[in-house]
């Protein structure tokens, strides 16, 4: 960014322009700026860029640019017939493993029967068992008898035990399976709404980039949306923007509306350096509403960094390096203390009086 200025008829101030300064020169007193040179452009304060997260052909486009848009409003539709199939798939996964995984599920029912008939069985060995040991001890069995009744009555709880156990077992992996399949669901829930492009703010349609059939890739901006009040944002240097404050009064040109002046003052300055813009970014708000303001105008500015009133100034072309001025006493050379400095004006802090007369170098 080249700094230059641009001069406007400030109120209470006075900047003289296009001046063809005579040879020879007094200082004068007049009010000077010293104002930093800045590009930009109209933006909204809740601006953002539509980008989808998904890739498709645009099938449908329901908003052009220049409407009014609310909160929640589908813009747009992007192909989601694939989708549309995983969606079902998983879907039905989902309802299965959640039959699956309630009491009334065909495994879990399987389970529980064979879990009563081993109860049943075991009941029966188990009085079977007791009836033996209590005729073992008369002899009234043989011993051959007795160990058979108690094989039987062990194996009885052992298989009971082991049935309980898969029951645990089954229905802990069914409860997995079902928070899988509602994980997978809620997945491709998610990504079908990828396909949807919706507003997130009550604002306007400011630039549409895509139209139907065209191929829109993932990460790539549909639609421009603005919303809310209009904010100047400014592009500033890395040489000037140290010079730069909230608060300071900036005079804004819109390419709309050459050669007319909008005061604005400084109301915010970021903080990082932006690599898009190649630039530090600074933003401000116009001292009065503007009538027929529209998102994305190009723009010039002038941020006023300082400000003297009745300075003793000289044209600046009567300034030669390292600050040295020529007077009218036998063309000497003295040297200035020079302050403000524009391509026409420069204020003497030091070195000369109203009464010196200057003589121009050439």
């Amino acid at each position: 960014m080249k700094n230059k200025f641009i001069q406007y008829c400030l109120v209470g101030i006075t900047i003289l322009t296009g001046c063809n300064h005579p040879e020879r020169v007094q200082p004068q007193r007049k009010d000077i700026v010293d104002a930093v040179f800045a590009s930009g452009s109209i933006i909204t304060n809740n601006q953002y860029s539509l980008t989808s997260q998904t890739e498709g052909y645009l099938i449908n486009s329901f908003a052009k640019e220049g409407d009014t848009i609310k909160e929640g409003q589908v813009l747009f539709h992007i192909n989601d017939d694939a989708q549309k199939v995983q969606l079902e798939s998983a879907t039905a996964n989902y309802h299965y493993a959640l039959y699956n995984a309630s009491s009334n599920s065909a495994i879990l029912q399987q389970l529980n029967a064979q879990k009563i008939q081993q109860k049943n069985k075991l009941t029966t060995d188990s009085l079977n068992f007791l009836r033996y040991n209590n005729l073992i001890k008369s002899n009234a069995v043989s011993q051959l008898d007795y160990e058979r009744a108690k094989l039987a009555f062990d194996n009885s709880r052992q298989e009971l035990q082991a049935t309980e156990i898969l029951i645990t077992d089954t229905k802990k992996n069914l409860a997995l399976e079902l928070i899988k399949s509602k994980s997978s669901l809620v997945s491709q829930q998610s990504t079908s709404s990828y396909f949807i492009l919706s507003s997130r703010v009550n604002g306007v349609v400011l630039q549409i980039f895509k139209k139907d059939g065209d191929l829109v890739k993932r990460g790539e901006t549909v639609a421009e949306i603005g919303s809310g009040s209009f904010i100047i944002k400014l592009l500033i240097s890395e040489d000037d923007i140290n010079k730069i404050q909230a608060g300071q009064d900036v005079y804004i040109e819109l390419n709309t509306e050459k050669n007319k002046a909008y005061k604005a003052r400084i109301s915010k300055i970021y903080p990082a350096f932006d690599a898009k813009e190649q630039s530090f970014i600074a933003e401000a708000l116009f001292s009065e509403p503007i009538s027929n303001l529209k998102s994305g105008t190009q723009l010039q500015a002038n941020i006023v960094i300082r400000r003297q009133k009745q300075a003793l100034v000289i044209p600046t072309n009567y300034i030669l390096p390292g600050d040295y001025v020529i007077t009218n006493n036998k063309k000497k050379k003295i040297k200035v203390q020079v302050g403000i400095k524009t391509t026409d004006w420069s204020e003497i802090i030091s070195g000369l009086d109203e009464n010196t007369t200057l003589v121009h170098s050439n």
